[in-house]
């Protein structure tokens, strides 16, 4: 498995290839949807032996599996709906990701603090982060990373000095993980590719190929270069997350109401000096009592997330200075110091639509993250609803209702069985061993970032830096990303665009300044157009994308 993550099958000079396969082979399993829910479908499908393709009108992961908070998480604030059983399915999948894609899944402390008149006192945070860990840990193979402690006021100002000191009665650290959203979609995906899987962007399922009243394929535009075409298949999954209803209303009078409520999050990136903050902390609004986090990435800080009711475009969700506003208000009061003015401080935004299952009568925030799985009448499967941290469980239940059906023979499996160690996975020790046989001189913190985002595959990096020592230049000054990196996303994963990289194989977009960003985009063109062939008019037209993208992140600024 490990020696086909880096055959250069799976990339942009073999699309080609890959669409031959898709108009010829006859699929198990045609998965519509290349974020988090379709790539775990597609990884469950592959190991249980079937052959599976699938298609995504966009890029990989680009809906909501790369504007998410960053976090595989269990959901502490689900404690206070009731949904225990939510809380102990995300919290044992967090702890089997820690264990088995480690590079990649990094637990980080969280602080809960007790804070005078607030909405949580001391004896709700301790009920709290008890049972968060007892549902994580009780009768589980994998244990979360740590348990957690209570601090008192003073200990409480020793672990986060820039905090407000006013008010603060003590609190509890708590363990989550943050993780690269997208890159765990790509990942997952590679997941299934080297188990046979066929799988593109940029390819759009715009009808079904119906006979005798069941679905026997889907009918395919390829938005690159606008070629028409079937797959056929046995099995059709709509994973399209928010937009799952488009899917579905093919069929309107079986979905008579539709099924998917979207809300807005967005997120606000900082240098993590200029918030103060030295951990991960739960920040309740100052407006409405909701709950949000702050985050550290390394040197950064990922501020969010908001939760409001959004009918605009899905495919293109921005913030804007009221989504700002309510973070900053908040974050003002709980760290006083911070230097959080748009113009000289913020370095860039995201907003991502959550496809949050409609449930009558709750608020935005109440909604649940559960996950819904259906079959129509005419055999469409759809998958709707979840969180990032549960995506193999949703995978594994979608599965389930397939055997139910008898569909498949022979794909029965044991509960757990796709809790498997992932073929990109490298421990730290590995790779602090494995570096020293690379006479590479890079900086440590470059080190450190390239094993946290590709494990395995900065391996890979390294060897592309042997061949040409250039690779290991920064793309921009004080940031950690190298050319290497984006050389490698070019050669061992389908990324026909500039935004492409810097918005789903990096997170070039969200920690490169946005004064910055123009640069940055002219240098990773340039690699670009080296690899593909692109000419000058070609590479201006991709530059010139990107950064309406990015102005319109900080339009309000």
């Amino acid at each position: 498995m490990e020696s086909r993550l880096f055959d250069q099958s799976w990339n942009v000079k073999n699309r080609e290839n890959i669409k031959t396969r898709l108009k010829e082979t006859e699929y198990d399993v045609i998965v519509i949807g290349a974020g988090i829910t379709g790539a775990g479908v597609a990884r469950e499908g592959a190991m249980r032996g079937l052959k599976i393709a699938l298609v995504d009108m966009q890029d990989f992961a680009a809906g909501t599996s790369s504007r998410s908070s960053k976090l595989a998480h269990g959901g502490i604030r689900y404690l206070s709906h009731g949904e225990m059983d939510l809380v102990k399915e995300a919290t044992t999948e967090r702890n089997w990701m820690q264990a088995h894609i480690p590079h990649l899944i990094r637990p980080i402390p969280f602080l809960f603090v007790n804070w005078e008149g607030g909405k949580y006192n001391e004896r709700s945070i301790k009920s709290a982060v008890k049972i968060y860990d007892f549902l994580s840990d009780k009768d589980q193979e994998f244990k979360n990373y740590k348990q957690h402690q209570w601090y008192s006021a003073e200990e409480v100002l020793e672990l986060e000095p820039k905090i407000k000191k006013e008010g603060n009665k003590g609190g509890a650290v708590y363990y989550d993980c943050n993780v690269d959203d997208a890159r765990l979609t790509i990942e997952t995906l590679k997941e299934a590719v080297i188990r046979g899987a066929d799988i593109i962007n940029y390819c759009e399922a715009v009808d079904y190929s119906i006979e005798d009243g069941k679905i026997t394929g889907v009918k395919c535009k390829d938005r690159e270069d606008g070629e028409e075409f079937e797959i056929k298949g046995t099995l059709v999954v709509n994973a399209t997350g928010i937009w799952s209803d488009d899917l579905l209303n093919v069929y309107p009078d079986e979905v008579p109401e539709p099924l998917i409520r979207p809300t807005k999050g967005v997120h606000l990136t900082y240098k993590r000096e200029d918030v103060g903050n030295e951990m991960a902390t739960i920040i309740t609004s100052i407006t409405d009592e909701r709950a949000f986090f702050v985050l550290p990435r390394g040197d950064y800080t990922i501020i969010g997330t908001t939760d409001t009711d959004y009918n605009d475009d899905l495919a293109n969700p921005y913030c804007n200075k009221d989504d700002a506003d309510y973070l900053i208000k908040s974050v003002r009061y709980y760290f006083p110091d911070a230097k959080l003015e748009y113009k000289d401080y913020l370095l860039e935004t995201y907003a991502g639509i959550r496809p949050l299952v409609k449930e009558k009568g709750k608020s935005e925030s109440d909604v649940s993250r559960k996950h819904v799985i259906f079959f129509n009448e005419n055999g469409l499967l759809t998958i709707a609803g979840g969180k990032l941290t549960t995506w193999r469980a949703m995978a594994e239940d979608l599965f389930n209702e397939v055997e139910e059906k008898n569909i498949f023979p022979d794909i029965e499996r044991e509960k757990g069985f796709s809790k498997q160690k992932f073929a990109i996975a490298l421990e730290k020790d590995d790779w602090e061993e494995k570096r020293k046989e690379y006479n590479i001189n890079i900086d440590d913190k470059v080190a450190d970032h390239l094993y946290m985002q590709y494990g395995l595959g900065a391996l890979e990096i390294l060897k592309l830096i042997e061949e040409n020592p250039d690779l290991k230049d920064p793309i921009v000054d004080e940031n950690e990303f190298i050319k290497a990196e984006v050389l490698y996303s070019l050669r061992y994963e389908i990324t026909p665009h500039l935004i492409d990289v810097f918005c789903r194989r990096t997170e070039m977009s969200l920690f490169i300044n946005h004064k910055k960003q123009f640069e940055a985009a002219k240098t990773v063109a340039d690699i670009m157009a080296e690899e593909y062939s692109w000419n000058d008019a070609k590479k201006e037209q991709e530059i010139q994308q990107y950064i309406d993208y990015v102005k319109k992140t900080v339009e309000f600024v």
